[in-house]
């Protein structure tokens, strides 16, 4: 998580953007940094999370690294638990549990949001043309795999 203090919002969005060709997203979208290596959602005001591939135990520190920014950090990666549904019938599958408008039209390509399925809050990111990654606390987890794997058994 990168927590973006108001009176610096311009100053860390010039130091991300120089550091690896972000840009902080619009609210509800994503950004992806030059290389493609780093994922920026912006899920709230003053808050991005930052979704990439580190397999240490300080991602804090990483990130802090990659972005060369004077935000605050945190790393909630321990929180989390993902699942990526794909395929032709993703977008089927998720209608079933997700109350958001998942048309390509409305929910396009690199949008994010925060929603509850199956009564678990939920973050949503549209990663492809068929493709969707979800989140869920880790302690929920299970529960979210059951609702999905429900929900594929009735569409397919």
């Amino acid at each position: 998580m990168v927590a973006i203090p108001r009176d610096k919002a311009d100053e860390i969005g010039s130091a991300i953007n120089k550091s690896c060709g972000l840009a902080i997203p619009a609210m509800g979208q994503s950004t992806h940094s030059s290389d493609a290596s780093i994922t920026l959602w912006r899920l709230q005001k003053n808050q991005v999370l930052a979704y990439y591939p580190y397999a240490g135990d300080d991602a804090e520190v990483d990130i802090a690294k990659k972005l060369n920014a004077p935000a605050y950090y945190t790393d909630q990666s321990d929180t989390w638990a993902m699942v990526r549904v794909s395929g032709k019938r993703s977008r089927d599958v998720l209608e079933r549990i997700c109350p958001l408008d998942l048309d390509p039209d409305k929910f396009t390509l690199g949008s994010v949001s925060r929603t509850v399925m199956e009564h678990i809050g939920t973050i949503i990111y549209r990663d492809g043309d068929d493709s969707y990654v979800l989140l869920t606390m880790r302690s929920f987890s299970h529960s979210m795999l059951h609702a999905i794997e429900v929900s594929v058994n009735n569409v397919l």
